[in-house]
């Protein structure tokens, strides 16, 4: 038969010895970490006090009550005067103590240097209060009297139980609950020569021990509770933030899908239109529908033209808008004058202004504006804010083009009109691809949607930003704004338009 070998007492003691030493360390911890708390511990020790506060605040003002009836359940061994006196005092401090204890829990911040100071102002004046309350042990003590000191040890033995039951949640406040107790009961009866106080310490003993037992159970338990409770409201504002999130994204998938179809109809019309008009005009000269009327055929020519440059310039959006979005637009930077790119957009529009009934003119600074930027997404900037310009300005407006430098030193371009303007609530997505204004409901040229968000590509390509400025009816100002360094040559003057 196999026999177990024996375990010496050394190892024993020694395996004891370190269970004890590893469990003070973490009591310890806990303790200090209920007054100083580290960051990821702040909210536990905020609720702690929380509970505390919400379990003592309306119960303090019935102390003065208890301190009364403690008064008058000793009157049979204490002198009136004495009971009178503590009374008083003892009523004095709990009020004073409370109202300290308001103003803390009101004036101190919620922040991780509040959350400290409260749980170590809280522990202070809950430990100075149980100080006082507990003082009955001594003022109220009358040496030899059983009957006295069994009365006094019971008052302090439920109080031990309601102060441990209020303050199990926080480390240090239920430590101090249990230590000014243990002292004041063990305290005098222990020190007694008393054999019958004696064996009252003894059961005392054993008693204080229970509760610091179920304390630190109930501790346990709290702990638990409200680190669930605060995983719980994490998890749930989690979720609302995910469904707030899917909630957008669909809302942006919707505007998408109908930015989409909206693009498919007006492609479709756009694309239709000249593409039509090409090859009828054309089958016409094709078969010679006017014999020899060369006239006619350069008319149709003239419009064949034109479609097919329409044609050409609305391709050409979709593809530099492809790259835009898709981050593969190159720029080919070079030395650009901006006045001499202005006047020139300027000059090039003067026919289309002009069968609009419109003045075109540009506005520039006499001196010399030379940047380093792709003069032909410079072009297609200013092509495309004049041709918004055009169309949605009356007969007998004005349209200008300005370039200059502003207080910052940014070299600034674009483009303002005397026409329609929008409302401010219209201009939220007038630089998102397909995104119209209100004007554009009121236009039959509704075409693509795609210039302004052109033009903010091409900006943003050069590390510059684009704003948009228009009341209803008062005309729309669209300015580009080029970063300081991209200014080479500049006036020693700031001009505006």
């Amino acid at each position: 038969m196999l026999s177990r070998p024996a375990v010496s007492n050394d190892f024993v003691a020694t395996e004891l010895l370190g269970r004890a030493k590893a469990a003070v360390d973490r009591a310890t911890r806990t303790l200090a970490n209920s007054l100083s708390p580290t960051a990821d511990e702040t909210w536990l020790t905020a609720a702690q006090l929380e509970l505390y506060r919400s379990s003592t605040k309306h119960a303090a003002w019935l102390v003065p009550v208890a301190i009364f009836f403690v008064s008058q359940a000793v009157t049979p061994w204490v002198d009136q005067t004495v009971r009178t006196t503590w009374f008083l005092a003892m009523a004095l401090v709990s009020v004073l103590l409370e109202l300290t204890e308001q103003r803390l829990d009101q004036t101190l911040p919620r922040d991780a240097a509040g959350i400290h100071a409260r749980a170590c102002w809280f522990t202070v004046v809950n430990t100075a209060f149980l100080i006082a309350w507990c003082s009955m042990t001594v003022y109220l003590w009358v040496p030899g009297v059983i009957a006295n000191h069994m009365m006094l040890v019971l008052i302090l033995a439920c109080s031990l139980a309601g102060s441990v039951s209020a303050t199990a949640m926080h480390p240090a406040l239920a430590l101090g609950s249990v230590g000014v107790h243990a002292a004041f009961i063990l305290g005098p009866t222990a020190g007694s020569p008393d054999p019958l106080d004696r064996t009252l310490a003894g059961l005392a003993l054993v008693y204080i021990l229970l509760l610091t037992g179920q304390f630190m159970a109930a501790h346990k338990s709290t702990a638990r509770m409200l680190r669930l409770e605060h995983e719980r409201a994490s998890l749930v504002e989690q979720m609302k933030k995910a469904n707030e999130e899917s909630d957008r994204a669909r809302a942006r998938a919707a505007a998408a899908g109908k930015a989409k179809a909206q693009f498919l109809s007006h492609m479709n019309h756009e694309l239709r239109t000249p593409m039509n008009a090409i090859l009828g005009f054309s089958e016409m000269i094709h078969q010679k529908a006017f014999g020899d009327a060369t006239d006619r055929y350069a008319e149709y020519g003239g419009i064949i033209h034109e479609s097919g440059t329409a044609l050409l310039s609305m391709i050409d959006g979709v593809l530099n808008l492809a790259k835009i979005e898709g981050g593969k637009l190159s720029l080919r930077e070079g030395d650009v004058d901006l006045a001499r790119i202005i006047q020139a957009a300027a000059e090039q529009h003067e026919v289309r202004a002009a069968e609009a009934r419109l003045t075109i003119s540009a506005a520039a600074s006499s001196d010399f504006l030379l940047v380093r930027a792709d003069e032909r997404a410079l072009r297609q900037i200013l092509a495309n804010l004049v041709s918004n310009a055009i169309k949605f300005t009356a007969p007998g407006g004005k349209v200008t083009l300005f370039a200059y430098r502003d207080l910052d030193g940014r070299p600034v371009f674009g483009v303002q009109d005397t026409g329609i303007g929008m409302r401010e609530e219209d201009q939220v997505d007038v630089f998102d691809r397909f995104g119209h204004g209100r004007h554009e409901v009121t236009t039959a040229d509704r075409g693509l949607g795609l210039g302004l968000a052109i033009v903010k590509g091409f900006a943003v390509a050069h590390d510059g930003e684009v704003r948009l400025q228009s009341e209803l009816t008062k005309g729309t100002r669209v300015t580009v704004y080029l970063p300081a360094d991209r200014l080479l040559a500049a006036p020693e003057f700031s001009a505006s338009a």
